[in-house]
């Protein structure tokens, strides 16, 4: 057996409140050898992943700046795709989710024989391993171009040492996480006392779902998403059932959220300006929400604030976790919910042409929202881009929706503060789509290959 040693700062179950240890800070005087260590190094890369909402948000089409952006500098940078605040911010989500991974590889290197037929140990180590399939996953979907077989994917790391490795290719990434998947799946499935701020089974089948849907293997993905659905799906119809979707608590399970993340912080704080001056951005128009909309007072909330040339103005912020511009409850972020897998099963509909079906399913959704319902004979384009405005809707403000533009290959528009006027395009083949590798691994990892288009210097 291979000894893995590592100090444990807080004890079992305190799930996303220990300190991130770095992989250097990684030894110590207690082997990892009973569960209770286990689960809070489990914590600690639970502790280390980049969840905040600002990382992905502030680089999709969800929100439009006004003109207080100037006095928050990154955020205008970041909104704007600059290169050199891409390339910090970049950096430091690399480095979170290989921290992460650190953590993840003590546990699994650490895994003893005579805790094969221990339930809590075999729950701690699969879902160590679905957190690593989550995390490359993530890193495949940002740091890769989209789906291409032979493309360079990921950098695959299994120990608690520097390593030199080459990337993997996309195929060979997505074989290795398929299979952690797989492997963490067998583990967890049969443990009674699974907590929806770890990775919980139906988390860990919508992420084969999503897999599935990237891969373009989309008779898969409706077979996943159905499967999953099937397990006592509901569409939620009232506004108090939609909002107690962002206030969900940490320790309970969820009919309709898979997996939370104890943020300790209200996950939208970050757009808030100051007292009375309202937020730095305000809902992109084309995402607002009707009236009569069961999200109109849940996904948005009203406010009235100066913008450029005007004393006061209508705007509507983004709500969800936030009900105004100066709410700082803390609230744990929806890491997976079931609307996503319907909408995955929706998409993999329209894309094998099955247009009956995929109508029907989308005016369900839109009728329990109190919407209007779709025509019965829209193309398959004219439905693809119904489909996509209505998911990116749904999600606004939520991390999917970067990765969702990337994946649909099409362009994305920054505006001018306060504006509907255009400043530039961000044309689906720019290549800063493809985030870059970090100055660290290109300096100390010899093998490491970087993206086209970026020149890295530290």
């Amino acid at each position: 057996m291979k000894k893995i040693f590592l100090f444990i700062a807080i004890g079992f179950l305190t799930a996303c409140s220990l300190d991130i240890n770095s992989q250097d800070e990684i030894s110590g005087d207690n082997i990892i050898n009973t569960p209770i260590k286990a689960m809070g190094v489990l914590s600690q890369a639970y502790k280390s992943l980049p969840v905040s909402s600002e990382k992905f948000t502030l680089l999709t089409e969800d929100l439009h700046p006004n003109y207080q952006v100037v006095y928050k500098k990154e955020y205008q940078l970041i909104y704007n795709w600059d290169q050199r605040e891409l390339t910090k911010n970049t950096a430091s989500i690399w480095e979170d989710y290989y921290n992460a991974l650190i953590n993840l590889n003590a546990i699994l290197l650490s895994n003893d024989n005579a805790n094969k037929d221990n339930e809590d140990w075999q729950y701690i180590k699969g879902n160590a391993l679905l957190l690593k399939a989550y995390i490359y996953f993530d890193l495949l979907q940002l740091y890769s171009d989209r789906y291409t077989p032979n493309a360079l994917g990921i950098i695959p790391t299994n120990s608690l040492s520097l390593e030199t490795n080459k990337r993997l290719t996309q195929t060979e990434t997505l074989t290795e996480i398929n299979n952690l998947l797989e492997e963490g799946l067998s583990l967890i499935k049969d443990y009674p006392n699974e907590k929806n701020y770890f990775i919980t089974k139906k988390g860990a089948l919508h992420i084969q779902a999503q897999v599935a849907l990237f891969m373009r293997d989309f008779s898969k993905a409706e077979k996943l998403a159905k499967d999953l659905l099937n397990d006592n799906f509901k569409l939620i119809n009232t506004e108090t059932t939609y909002a107690n979707l962002w206030n969900n608590q940490v320790a309970s399970i969820s009919s309709n959220v898979y997996w939370i993340y104890d943020l300790q912080e209200n996950p939208n704080h970050y757009l808030y300006y100051q007292q009375n001056a309202g937020d730095y951005f305000y809902i992109n128009e084309t995402f607002s929400f009707e009236e009569k909309d069961i999200r109109h007072n849940v996904s948005q909330y009203l406010f009235k604030f100066k913008a450029s040339g005007i004393d006061i103005i209508d705007r509507q912020l983004l709500g969800k976790y936030k009900t105004t511009s100066e709410d700082k409850t803390q609230k744990p972020i929806v890491m997976a919910r079931n609307t996503e897998t319907y909408f995955i099963l929706i998409e993999s509909l329209i894309e094998q042409n099955k247009n009956v079906e995929a109508i029907q399913l989308l005016n369900d959704f839109l009728s329990n929202l109190n919407q209007d319902m779709l025509a019965p004979n829209l193309s398959q384009s004219e439905l693809k881009a119904i489909f996509r405005l209505q998911k990116q809707k749904e999600f606004i403000g939520e991390k999917i929706n970067f990765f969702d533009l990337k994946r649909w290959n099409i362009d994305l528009v920054r505006y001018i503060p306060d504006s509907n006027n255009k400043a530039t395009t961000i044309k689906s083949t720019d290549f800063r789509w493809t985030w870059p590798l970090p100055a660290s691994e290109m300096r100390y990892n010899p093998n490491a290959t970087q993206n086209e288009g970026w020149t890295i210097v530290d």
